[in-house]
C-alpha cells in the first residue's frame, strides 16, 4: 500500500511546490493563479457510487481579449481522493481554456474545457489502468472581491478513461462542483 502511494504523493508534492510561488510564472506571461476545492460523484460506475474530493492549483493567462470576451489559457495541477465504491488518490496536470463573458462588474460568467494526463490508484473495472486521461467541460461565475482577488463558483462534467490503452476502458464520468479563489499579479 505504501509503495503504491509513493508516486502520487511525490507528484502532488511537485505540483504544489511548483504552483505556490506565482511570481515565477509571470515571466511566462501568466498573470493569475488560484486555489480551488472540488467535489464530485460518478454517474456510471457499475458497483456503486464513487466520490472524490480534492484541490487544484492553477495559473492562467489571457490569450485573446475583446471588449466583451476574454479567452484564458490555464494549467491546473490537481490532487484528489476517491472514496466509497473504491478508495484511491488521483493526480493530474490539465491544460484548459476558459472563456469569460465580460458583461458587468458584479460577476463574470464563463465556459471552460480541458484535457490532460491523470494518474490514480483506483482498482476498478471501469478504468483498467492507473494512467488515464481526464477531460472536462464546465461553466461558472467569477465574482470580483477586490482589485486583485476573485471568487470562482462552477460546475464541470468530467470524464476519466485510458483512451483505449487497455481493454477495460468504460471510463468514469462525474458531476463536479468547485469553489475557489484567484489572485491577479
Amino acid at each position: 500500500m505504501a509503495r503504491s502511494l509513493f508516486l502520487p504523493l511525490f507528484l502532488v508534492s511537485c505540483l504544489l511546490c511548483s504552483n505556490v510561488v506565482p511570481a515565477s510564472a509571470g515571466v511566462l506571461g501568466f498573470n493569475e493563479w488560484g486555489l480551488t476545492a472540488f467535489g464530485n460523484v460518478s454517474m456510471d460506475t457499475d458497483d456503486g457510487d464513487l466520490y472524490e474530493a480534492g484541490m487544484f492549483a492553477d495559473v492562467a493567462m489571457p490569450i485573446w481579449v475583446r471588449k466583451d470576451l476574454r479567452l484564458d489559457f490555464r494549467v491546473e495541477g490537481q490532487v484528489g481522493v476517491f472514496f466509497d465504491y473504491d478508495t484511491g488518490v488521483e493526480v493530474a496536470i490539465v491544460p484548459a481554456l476558459r472563456l469569460y463573458l465580460m458583461c458587468n462588474d458584479v460577476f463574470l460568467p464563463y465556459v471552460e474545457a480541458g484535457a490532460g494526463p491523470s494518474y490514480n490508484t483506483l482498482d476498478i473495472s471501469e478504468l483498467g489502468l492507473g494512467f488515464n486521461f481526464l477531460s472536462f467541460g464546465g461553466l461558472g461565475l467569477r465574482f470580483p472581491l477586490c482589485e486583485a482577488m476573485s471568487l470562482d463558483v462552477g460546475y464541470r462534467w468530467r470524464h476519466i478513461s485510458n483512451a483505449g490503452l487497455d481493454n477495460q476502458n468504460q471510463g468514469v464520468s462525474s458531476n463536479q462542483l468547485l469553489v475557489g479563489l484567484a489572485w491577479a499579479f
